[in-house]
């Protein structure tokens, strides 16, 4: 059992359906508007940088490159490996860029962990 309350929807439908007025929202225009969205951005984000990133078109960048097209790994697999690699990605939901990039640095990290 819960200590939370049941809503009062009773209350929730007379308030939304009943005789009281509704306040008008206050609709700001031009530059009062222009200027009223960049506050609420800056405090969302934190900063101009921060808001470029989160507005920034396109695909996202991969890891922390410079702007631009990412490197791009081609190889041929055989089907066996292709099929277990397709069902593994039905099964994890990720996309097959997502499971090369994991897979890499899996082997990178195996590699790293061999000559040391």
């Amino acid at each position: 059992m819960t200590n939370q309350r049941e809503p009062d929807y009773d209350a929730l439908a007379d308030r939304l359906t009943g005789d009281s007025p509704l306040e008008a929202a206050a609709v700001q225009l031009g530059s009062d508007a222009a200027a009223s969205g960049r506050e609420f951005l800056l405090r969302e984000y934190g900063g101009d940088a921060a808001i470029r990133r989160a507005i920034r078109r396109g695909r996202p960048r991969v890891g922390d490159s410079t702007p631009g097209e990412s490197a791009t790994v081609r190889g041929r697999i055989g089907d066996v490996e292709y099929r277990a690699f397709m069902e593994l990605v039905t099964e994890l939901g990720k996309p097959q860029s997502e499971l090369v990039r994991e897979a890499v640095h899996l082997l990178l990290e195996h590699h790293k962990k061999l000559a040391s």
